[in-house]
């Protein structure tokens, strides 16, 4: 995977076991957002795995929660560390029906690569 984005909220981010993996933080509003959205929906429809780790989030707003939605219909989009306030976020919307949370970075990457079988 040679798909390296530059986000502002964005930090850490890298490959693994066939997953790209990026460290998202602070406020993921409208104002935040706004410059990042479409290059983010590039990152996740050239992956096949996109794993969001969401500890460092200070605040997040229907900006966020639809751009999520967006990118889960682009690819196999997995949340790890998701505050309580976005976890609140998701069951009032009821979108933690069909966003897949887990508790680590490792407990979110594919047993395999997808498509290798390994």
């Amino acid at each position: 995977m040679d798909v390296v984005p530059s986000f502002t909220v964005l930090g850490k981010q890298y490959a693994c076991r066939g997953a790209w993996v990026v460290t998202v933080r602070g406020d993921l509003d409208l104002a935040s957002l706004a410059d990042q959205r479409m290059r983010l929906q590039d990152t996740a429809a050239a992956v096949p795995v996109l794993v969001l780790e969401l500890s460092a989030v200070t605040f997040a707003d229907s900006t966020f929660l639809n751009l999520l939605l967006l990118l889960r219909q682009a690819t196999d989009l997995r949340l790890v560390g998701v505050p309580h306030a976005v976890v609140r976020l998701l069951e009032l919307t009821g979108a933690n029906e069909v966003l897949r949370l887990y508790p680590s970075v490792q407990d979110a990457l594919p047993e395999t690569e997808p498509g290798t079988g390994r």
